[in-house]
């Protein structure tokens, strides 16, 4: 890790970095870097070596610099320059609270089909309509719900609320297991004799180690940062503003290069692109819904991963209400769209 002793400075490495993990996946794969979609992949089993090893890789990277960096032993007393201190994490908010939150980012993300990272840090650079709109209803909604938490709190912890604890040795733990995890991945990609099976999941690994270094590096781990950024109130963060801006202009500029000087991703024979260019009340309603879990949580996707283990109980509950909201959006469309199915169609 690198700490520079500045947030700004912080903020923009970090939107830097995650900006060239993003354009790797683009100019190799062609694919979008969406990390709740990737997560809805790993609940689904779906490209299952792909979406597992990038989502292994997060956990790893995240592992390794806790395991070679300890910002969480660093934060102790005050909060370092990655990450909270657990009572700081856990701080106006309960454990109701955080799993409401995460069950709102995860249904809201699956809906809403993406999340700041899909719909942010890649979608805003290709200038898709529903990203804007979505970036919009994120704000909107999460600096809304942020807003009236922060003058009428709600969803606040008591004294029966357990305190966030870290779990120092589970660092180790963590990193074998995301280390075995990719092992595992890679044995059975080899297994199918395929060489660009085995390639495919060597760069989901590395995008992810990529992808989650640069969230790390920028401080989004730190809930606080975000809720202080989306709170309309006197002190303002600004944190955020300088990691989105970076990441969006930087893809900005290598995603329009990329597209007009290779016709196809180098390892792809074409570019998996979102198709559907329809701002519809699905994109709307879910963006909003993830927007208002993101005001109340501060957490998304991806920051939801690397702290999942770090502060016990807080970071799991949420990881596991995150992906308890995609599974239950997944169960609630198809159910939905079903019986619309037959009431249509078999009863008339």
């Amino acid at each position: 890790m690198i700490d520079l002793k500045s947030p700004i400075l912080e903020s923009v490495l970090g939107g830097f970095i995650m900006a060239i993990a993003t354009t790797a996946h683009i100019l190799l794969q062609g694919k979008i870097t969406g990390v709740s979609g990737m997560l809805y992949k790993c609940l689904k089993k779906i490209e299952i070596n792909y979406s597992g090893s990038f989502v292994a890789g997060m956990i790893f990277i995240s592992s390794v610099v806790n395991v070679l960096y300890h910002p969480l032993g660093k934060a102790k007393i005050k909060d370092s320059s990655f990450m909270e201190t657990p009572d700081h994490f856990a701080q106006d908010l309960s454990l109701l609270g955080f799993i409401i939150a995460g069950f709102l980012v995860g249904f809201g993300s699956r809906m809403g089909n993406g999340c700041t990272s899909g719909h942010g840090v890649c979608g805003l650079p290709r200038l898709s309509k529903r990203s804007i709109v979505a970036i919009l209803l994120f704000m909107v909604c999460g600096g809304i719900t942020a807003t009236l938490r922060y003058y009428y709190p709600f969803l606040t912890p008591n004294s029966a609320t357990p305190q966030a604890r870290e779990l120092s040795s589970i660092n180790y733990v963590v990193l074998a297991i995301s280390g075995l995890a990719f092992c595992y991945f890679l044995f059975d990609s080899c297994k199918t004799k395929a060489f660009d099976k085995v390639r495919d999941t060597l760069i989901a690994f590395g995008v992810g180690v990529g992808f989650g270094f640069g969230l790390m590096e920028s401080g989004m781990l730190k809930r606080h940062t975000v809720t202080g950024f989306l709170t309309m109130a006197t002190v303002w963060n600004y944190r955020l503003v300088f990691v989105l801006a970076t990441a969006v202009l930087v893809n900005f500029c290598t995603f329009n290069f990329i597209f007009k000087k290779f016709k196809t991703p180098i390892f792809k024979s074409k570019y998996d692109l979102p198709t559907n260019s329809t701002v519809d009340n699905k994109l709307i309603v879910g963006a909003s819904i993830f927007g208002i879990g993101w005001g109340i949580g501060g957490i998304c996707p991806g920051p939801a991963i690397l702290a999942s283990y770090g502060y016990f109980p807080h970071s799991w509950i949420f990881l596991i209400a995150c992906c308890c909201g995609i599974y239950v959006f997944s169960f609630f469309f198809y159910f939905f769209f079903s019986s619309l199915f037959y009431f249509f169609f078999y009863r008339f």
